[in-house]
């Protein structure tokens, strides 16, 4: 087989100071067309580190399936370690496949079913809240509601009734400048070691408090001896079979972390996402209001109602498909590799983009178009199954995709059957990257009762 050199479409491109202007300017934006100009696989040159953006669905399976040992999280993640430690998502080998068989069992339908009234009640207390925006004629910022929504159902899933409203709010508080710190980190690893990066100091002082604010509510938990079914207490009980062993407390804040700062963003953008391409499609709306009517009894579905829901379920997914939480995923190489005729190195830095695998006409037909029957059964195809990943492929798929998948029917399905609604008319919706992919500014709504 010929070993054919990954192609580098900005090689005509002068660099500066050993970057490429890009990078530094928009540094997401020009990852995403150079990916999208090209066969799913391209290299960028930033002057002495080299980055492969890979968009192929099969070498994405390469890469997270058939031989994902050779493919770690590495050096890219470092920005992530300071604020998640070794959590879920930045660990590697035998640690993580401890710490996934700690967890999956908190993950599970039975123990979703637990939570059913908690997220119940909490969408319920956002539906009133949109109810008075919609009768003072006042627009809602919906980016930032389900940001709130989420906040508050993470911390009841996490934390049951142990933590009062004042600490949810200083959490909430740190959790956010945690993750602003975070994503102003994520696209260092193409910069020199000299490139000045502001915020640093602001960063850590976030990372240090929430550290203490979670440490607190760890030893607290311990103290009391209490049995809980909140997620905090499922991991302090949790028994590794194989060795005996439980998590220690920094292992308990590092999943915590990871469960709180993934959780509430990846939901509460993908909710947003969801309701702007409602919003652009009043057929769709309809055809989703009609089931609510024949399948659901209540203006919040119940979990047993969920499965009914199948054309709901498919507005998802296409909105997931269109808009992933998290457009971008980083691995390293080990060993060099092949993906295709494409010869890797080892200690590659790769790019996994499923923003542009979900948009490749050459796997989906009219992709930029919004159509929720393409995942029917007749059409969700072997093909497109193949190109469509938005909580990952393989053993390393999100744990919290269950949870994340139904808090969004529940809401969407509630807020599509409470309100007719549409995008304030002098807002421009553009993408904004902030470690997940948002509208910038959010999304403001106007709302009618229906």
């Amino acid at each position: 087989m010929t070993r054919s050199t990954v192609p580098d479409p900005t090689t005509h491109t002068p660099p500066s100071a050993g970057v490429r202007p890009g990078l530094i300017r928009d540094p997401f934006r020009f990852v995403m067309d150079a990916a999208a100009r090209h066969d799913g696989l391209v290299r960028i040159g930033a002057g002495p580190l080299e980055t492969y953006i890979v968009s192929h669905p099969e070498y994405v399976r390469r890469i997270l399936v058939t031989n994902a040992a050779n493919y770690v999280k590495g050096s890219l993640m470092k920005p992530f370690r300071t604020a998640l430690g070794n959590g879920l998502v930045t660990s590697e080998g035998e640690h993580w496949k401890r710490q996934r068989r700690l967890m999956q069992p908190a993950f599970h339908a039975a123990q979703l079913r637990t939570m059913e009234g908690h997220i119940t009640a909490c969408v319920e207390r956002a539906v009133q809240r949109w109810e008075s925006a919609a009768d003072a004629g006042r627009a809602v910022n919906f980016l930032d509601d389900c940001i709130e929504l989420n906040v508050e159902i993470v911390l009841g899933v996490l934390f049951s009734t142990s933590i009062d409203t004042a600490r949810a709010e200083r959490l909430r508080e740190l959790t956010s400048q945690v993750f602003v710190g975070l994503s102003s980190k994520v696209w260092t690893f193409f910069l020199p070691g000299w490139f000045p990066m502001p915020g640093a100091v602001r960063y850590r002082r976030a990372v240090a408090a929430l550290d203490a604010e979670v440490y607190a509510l760890i030893e607290e938990r311990r103290a009391a001896d209490a049995e809980t079914d909140d997620l905090l207490g499922l991991l302090l009980d949790a028994v590794d079979a194989e060795t005996g062993a439980g998590m220690s407390d920094r292992q308990l804040r590092d999943e915590i972390f990871t469960l709180f700062m993934s959780g509430y963003e990846t939901t509460a953008t993908g909710l947003t996402w969801s309701a702007y391409e409602l919003a652009r499609n009043p057929e769709v709306v309809a055809a989703m209001a009609a089931e609510l009517d024949r399948e659901t009894t209540g203006v919040i579905p119940t979990f047993a109602e969920l499965p009914r829901l199948e054309y709901g379920k498919r507005v998802i997914d296409e909105a997931f498909r269109l808009h992933p939480a998290f457009p971008i995923w980083f691995r390293s190489t080990v060993e060099p590799d092949l993906l295709g005729p494409y010869q890797l190195p080892a200690n590659a830095k790769i790019v996994i983009n499923p923003h542009i695998t979900h948009r490749d006409p050459r796997f989906w037909d009219d992709p930029e178009t919004f159509d929720p029957q393409r995942f029917t059964t007749e059409r969700f195809d072997a093909r497109t199954r193949h190109a469509y990943y938005p909580f990952g492929k393989g053993s390393r798929v999100c744990i919290g995709e269950r949870l994340a998948v139904t808090i969004t029917q529940m809401v969407l399905s509630a807020f599509t059957r409470r309100f007719q609604f549409a995008v304030q008319p002098d807002f421009e919706v553009v993408p904004h990257y902030v470690v997940t992919c948002q509208p910038k500014g959010g999304l403001p709504l106007i709302l009618r009762n229906r």
